[in-house]
């Protein structure tokens, strides 16, 4: 998956939506390969990295809401001025 940054983060960001995209495809593989794991380390192995997925995940989501909030407060902002 070849995605270029648009270098506006106004509503599509395309690296934030590339990087959760990946990072949710991963979460799900690991999540079958240790639903399918009869070996106890290898199975703790891959829930410790789903867990470390999952923490990437919500940051990227908490950075797509904090740019979200900020461009709505500058938009109000500017339409204060209109």
């Amino acid at each position: 998956m070849e995605t270029s940054c648009v270098h506006s983060c106004r509503g599509l960001c395309n690296a934030l939506t590339a990087a959760e995209h990946r990072e949710e495809e991963a979460i799900e593989e690991y999540r079958r390969f240790a639903e399918q794991c009869d070996y106890p380390d290898v199975r703790l192995a891959l829930e410790r990295l789903i867990f470390g997925r999952r923490q990437a995940l919500d940051l990227l989501r908490e950075t797509r809401a904090m740019l979200s909030s900020r461009f709505d407060a500058l938009d109000r902002i500017n339409d204060a001025f209109a």
